[in-house]
C-alpha cells in the first residue's frame, strides 16, 4: 500500500464554504513531510520531541477510507514523539464587545450521546466519544482513537492544547477527523451525535423548539434566499404561531388589570392610615372581601412565562446559526456580529467602538408601544407604573442586546414593530368606532 509523507485531509463536503475546507496535504513522493494545519493555520497538528516543543517531526502516514466530512487517519509514531493539536490565534473569533463576548471564546469539548462536555485541563477518558477543539461556528474533533492517551491543556485563554499521548509501545496512532463548520447538516453528514453540539446549554425540550424554529428559518430561507429577509419573516411566523398563547396572556393581564383597578384605591388608602403589621392583616382583609387571593399578580406573569421558551429558543438558534455567518442584510454587513452602523471616535466601555443603530430602533419600537399602551380599567396612577415598569424593561433589554449579533436584534425589532403595529391598529379601530 502507497506511503504518504503525511495523511489525507479531505476537502469538506456539503455545505461547508471553501474557507472550511480542509487542504489537501499528500506527498506524491512519499516522503517525510511536516503535518498540515486546519483553517488558514487557526488549528495545527504537529509532533512534539521532549525537550524541543517546537519540533516538527517528518512523519509517514497510511490514508484510510474517507467517507465525506470525516478521514480515517492512521500514522507511524517517531520515536518518543507527542502529537498535538492546538488552536492559533486565528481560531479565536474576532471579540465582541459587552455581553457579545460570549460568542468569543475557544474551548476543548468532548461529545457523545449524553450531550457536549467540557474537557479541563488534564488526562481523560474519550473512549466511544468524539473530542477536541471548537469555537462558535468550527470545530476539529477526533474520534476512535488508538494508540494513544489524551491529555488537554487550558492554560492559555482560548488557545486550549490536546496532546495524543502514545501509550508505551504504541508504533502507530490512528483516529478519526472531523474538521468544518458547527452546522446542523454538516455535523449529522459526519456523524449524527455531532449535532449535540447545537443548543448544547438547554434542556432537551428546548433544544428541540430550537431545532424546530431551525427549521423554520431554513424552510423559509429556501424559498425567500435571503436570510436577513427570513428572519424577519422568523418573527411574523412565530407571532401567528403564538397568537393563541398571546391572547391567553392578554386575557390574564387584563384579569389581573381590572382587579387591581378594583382594589388599588382601598389598599392605597390602608396604606396611608396604617403601618406594619395592622397594615398587613387589613389588606389581607381587603383581598378577602373582593375574593381575591393575594397572589393573584402571579397570573399576568404566568402569561409571561408562556413565552420564555419561545425567547429563549430564538435567542440561542440565532447566536449559534451558522447560516448568519458573514451574511449582510441592509447596512449590515455580517448578521453575526452587532451591526456597527457607525464607527464612534472613541470606543467606549462594554458599548465598543460602534454606535449600533439596531438595538436603538428595537428599543424605540418598543418605548412607543409603552407610551400608547392603555388599559381602560387601570386609574392613571397604575398607567403610569405600568410605563415606567415597561421603560425600566425597555432600557435592560437595550443593554442585553446592544452587543448582540444583529440577526438576533432583527428579530427582536421585527417582533416589536408587529406589537406597535397591533397596538396602532386597535386605537384606530377604536377610534373609528368612537371609542
Amino acid at each position: 500500500m502507497m506511503r504518504w509523507g503525511v495523511l489525507i485531509w479531505c476537502l469538506l463536503a456539503g455545505p461547508a464554504t471553501a474557507r472550511d475546507a480542509v487542504p489537501n496535504a499528500v506527498d506524491d513522493a512519499g516522503q517525510g513531510a511536516a503535518l498540515p494545519v486546519l483553517f488558514d493555520g487557526a488549528v495545527r497538528f504537529r509532533w512534539q520531541l521532549p525537550g524541543d516543543d517546537a519540533a516538527s517531526v517528518p512523519v509517514s502516514g497510511q490514508a484510510l477510507a474517507a467517507d465525506g466530512r470525516v478521514t480515517g487517519i492512521r500514522l507511524v509514531i517517531p520515536a518518543g514523539a507527542v502529537l498535538e493539536v492546538s488552536a492559533q490565534a486565528a481560531f479565536v473569533p474576532e471579540p465582541l464587545p459587552g455581553f457579545g463576548a460570549v460568542y468569543g471564546d475557544v474551548r476543548p469539548v468532548a461529545v457523545d450521546g449524553d450531550g457536549q462536555h467540557a474537557l479541563e485541563s488534564g488526562e481523560h477518558d474519550v473512549d466511544g466519544q468524539w473530542f477536541g477543539i471548537r469555537n462558535r461556528y468550527r470545530a476539529v474533533l477526533l474520534s476512535e482513537l488508538s494508540g494513544a492517551r489524551v491529555v488537554v491543556d487550558t492554560q492559555r485563554e482560548n488557545e486550549p492544547r490536546i496532546r495524543l499521548v502514545p501509550e508505551a509501545g504504541a508504533v502507530h496512532l490512528s483516529f478519526r477527523l472531523y474538521a468544518g463548520p458547527v452546522e446542523q447538516g454538516a455535523l449529522r453528514a459526519a456523524d449524527p451525535v455531532l449535532t449535540r453540539m447545537l443548543f448544547a446549554a438547554l434542556w432537551d425540550w428546548l433544544r428541540w423548539l430550537c431545532f424546530g424554529m431551525l427549521w423554520l428559518l431554513t424552510l423559509i430561507d429556501g424559498v425567500v434566499g435571503n436570510i436577513g429577509w427570513s428572519i424577519v419573516l422568523l418573527s411574523v411566523a412565530v407571532k401567528i404561531l403564538m397568537t393563541p398563547l398571546t391572547r391567553a396572556a392578554d386575557r390574564l393581564q387584563a384579569s389581573v388589570n381590572a382587579t387591581t383597578a378594583r382594589l388599588q384605591p382601598e389598599i392605597a388608602a390602608i396604606k396611608r392610615e396604617f403601618k406594619g403589621e395592622d397594615a398587613h392583616n387589613r389588606v389581607l382583609a381587603a383581598y378577602k372581601k373582593h375574593g381575591v387571593h393575594p397572589l393573584y399578580t402571579m397570573k399576568s406573569l404566568a402569561g409571561f412565562l408562556l413565552q420564555i421558551p419561545v425567547f429563549i429558543a430564538a435567542f440561542d438558534m440565532l447566536g449559534e446559526n451558522y447560516a448568519l455567518n458573514g451574511a449582510s442584510f441592509l447596512w449590515m454587513a455580517d448578521l453575526a456580529r452587532p451591526d456597527q452602523w457607525l464607527a464612534l471616535p472613541v470606543t467606549l466601555p462594554f458599548f465598543g467602538g460602534h454606535l449600533n443603530l439596531l438595538p436603538c430602533l428595537m428599543t424605540l419600537f418598543t418605548l412607543l408601544t409603552s407610551a400608547l399602551q392603555q388599559e381602560a380599567a387601570l386609574t392613571p396612577e397604575l398607567i403610569r407604573q405600568q410605563r415606567v415598569r415597561l421603560f425600566w424593561m425597555a432600557g435592560a433589554f437595550f443593554l442585553l442586546f446592544y452587543t448582540f449579533p444583529a440577526g438576533m436584534v432583527l428579530y427582536w425589532t421585527t417582533n416589536n414593530v408587529l406589537a406597535l403595529g397591533k397596538l396602532t391598529g386597535a386605537r384606530l379601530v377604536n377610534l373609528i368606532r368612537g371609542r
